[in-house]
């Protein structure tokens, strides 16, 4: 009889380390189905989709807002970077839900109006070194490059707070202390933005 309880406990032990190994490799299995998140702005519902990346945003339907910080290219567009403006729109329709409005006042501009903006900005503030705290030259600005939005400056206000309260959500970062309205994509979506520039003069 002590053989066979004994017997009895060895099998069930071995059943329980079988378990256990089953366990382990499933718990493993789990830990390697990793994915990385994809934003999209959804046209439709005007709403921001995270999905796996082996999934990606629905074409003709969605937007990306781009997994990085969004740079300059190779060439000079002629208009807001596509990503930043569906980082904008994924905001834009946030806010709204919330009762706050918010509009782009001034986004893409030419290389030769950013440089007609400065050479007034120093007729304005009398010094170059003074005017480049508030208009960069057209070489430096990221307007030209469809990478900067002016949001709510000729409007409320709050449409900019809420932006730089939210805006890490969806990639958007207030860059200058001295301007509320001035946000850039300096993150991915989902990020952690800077911490704010004294002025434009403060280039990174």
């Amino acid at each position: 009889m002590f053989f066979v309880t004994v017997l009895l406990m060895g099998v069930a032990s071995l059943f329980g380390l079988a378990a256990d190994t089953i366990m382990q490799q499933e718990n493993k299995t789990v830990q390697e189905i990793k994915f990385t998140p994809v934003h999209c702005f959804n046209k439709a519902s005007e709403k921001l989709i995270i999905r796996p990346d082996f999934i990606g945003c629905v074409i003709g339907e969605e937007e990306s807002l781009g997994e990085n910080e969004l740079v300059e290219g190779m060439q000079r567009p002629n208009e807001i970077h596509p990503q930043l403006l569906a980082r904008f729109l994924s905001a834009q329709a946030a806010a709204k839900e919330e009762g706050v409005d918010m509009s782009i006042d001034s986004g893409y501009r030419t290389v030769e109006t950013q440089n007609y903006l400065y050479q007034n900005a120093i007729k304005k503030y009398e010094t170059a070194d003074e005017a480049i705290k508030w208009v960069l030259p057209g070489d430096l600005s990221r307007h030209p490059w469809g990478l900067a939005l002016d949001v709510n400056l000729n409007h409320d206000k709050s449409g900019a707070s809420w932006l730089e309260a939210n805006g890490a959500t969806f990639g958007l970062c207030r860059v200058y202390e001295n301007e509320w309205w001035h946000f850039e994509p300096l993150i991915a979506p989902g990020g952690i933005c800077p911490p704010l520039l004294p002025d434009a003069s403060h280039l990174k």
